[in-house]
């Protein structure tokens, strides 16, 4: 049996950064090469070019700067960032989150677009440049849809969460959240993609799996695809969408917001009731699972003379769990909701100045061409 401590467990937090400011940098290149036309000018560029930046950038160079720096194997990298196996209840669980987070997507871009909008900002068209065929759907949901839940998750809720959650897996939900916002280089995206960002963490954080947040991310794309060649084809929901937003135009503003805000109290309820049922599929399955193999297994026996000195048999029970769950056995300090999914927890490791060289200069490279794209839209 393996003992763990804080040291066996502990990457390297500075190369982790520096992978994700690679993988950055190189993303920002290539976007300003295209922007300026000096990449060639093809047919189906923008396919091509989104299907190289998430598979090129956001999923290969990762994972292979991740095998270098960190000396490991393709397999390693991802148990390391939990793909793990989920059941049924897991994925349907997971669909109803992602249908949800798509209504608080509207609802903070709706707001935030609005504020920007005072200020001057104009925004530019994105959707499929009048392409509303059946083969463009499908070409926009793998490209959409498909390749950014994989490729987006597995960088930010894989690499970037789970290589930095020795500093804590708050900070390090916070810190994958505002990468996961920057990278999409644009002020209209930055507002949703920092919260959906956040819940996406959050729910990688208790299911201690990353499929969830990669179904929930397919789902929020999904029904935005669908929506936007419902509307013209006349698809289910196109027409109700189309007569919706006609009644809210020509409705009193005041009923309109008092509406929006009851919904918007009911989704996230429901968003917290479907996170604490995530939990119970996940988490408390593996503290069963633990306490199984701690009583009734013989790999994990409390008669144990191989264990090294000093280790008691409650120690070697509680180091079970904690490496199997995200189970905090204080249970005094579970006093508010969010500390019953998620408990309190010390940081495991206190990041230095030169830890943080990398992600500083990731946070101000984002942060300068999302600034830009707002100039740019006000001119």
């Amino acid at each position: 049996m393996k003992y763990y401590t804080i040291e066996d467990n502990k990457k390297s937090i500075f190369k982790v950064f520096a992978i994700y400011y690679i993988c950055m940098a190189v993303f920002c290149v290539i976007r300003i090469l295209a922007s300026t036309g000096i990449l060639p000018q093809v047919d189906y560029i923008d396919s091509i070019f989104t299907f190289s930046i998430q598979v090129g950038i956001l999923f290969l160079l990762p994972l292979v700067l991740y095998c270098l720096f960190l000396k490991v194997k393709p397999k390693f990298v991802f148990e390391s960032c939990n793909f793990t196996k989920m059941n049924w209840r897991v994925v349907f669980i997971s669909i109803g989150l992602g249908v949800l987070c798509f209504f608080i997507n509207i609802a903070v871009s709706s707001m935030f677009n609005g504020m920007i909008s005072f200020f001057g900002y104009r925004f530019g068209y994105s959707g499929s440049d009048g392409n509303y065929s059946i083969g463009n759907f499908f070409l926009q949901l793998f490209l959409v849809a498909v390749l950014p839940a994989l490729c987006e998750e597995f960088i930010h809720r894989g690499v970037l969460l789970q290589g930095i959650k020795h500093i804590g897996f708050k900070k390090a939900i916070l810190i994958s959240s505002l990468c996961f916002a920057l990278l999409h280089f644009n002020i209209q995206q930055v507002s949703y993609a920092f919260v959906i960002g956040l819940i996406l963490g959050f729910v990688s954080v208790v299911a201690k799996n990353i499929w969830p947040a990669i179904i929930i991310h397919f789902v929020n794309n999904a029904i935005s695809t669908y929506l936007d060649f419902a509307s013209v084809r006349g698809w289910w929901l196109g027409d109700f969408l189309n007569n919706l937003s006609n009644t809210i135009a020509n409705s009193n503003m005041i009923a309109v917001f008092i509406t929006c805000v009851i919904v918007l109290i009911v989704v996230v309820a429901l968003l917290a009731l479907l996170i604490w049922l995530l939990y119970k599929q996940t988490i408390i399955r593996k503290v069963n699972t633990a306490i199984n193999k701690v009583y009734f297994s013989d790999e994990y026996s409390i008669v144990d003379t191989n264990k090294p000195l000093g280790i008691s048999d409650d120690e070697m029970i509680k180091d079970l769990l904690e490496n199997n769950t995200l189970l905090n056995l204080d249970y005094q300090k579970m006093d508010n909701p969010i500390n019953i999914v998620m408990p309190k927890e010390k940081s495991r490791y206190r990041a230095k100045p030169m830890d943080m060289v990398f992600l500083w200069g990731g946070i101000v490279l984002g942060g300068l061409i999302t600034l830009f794209t707002f100039i740019w839209g006000l001119f």
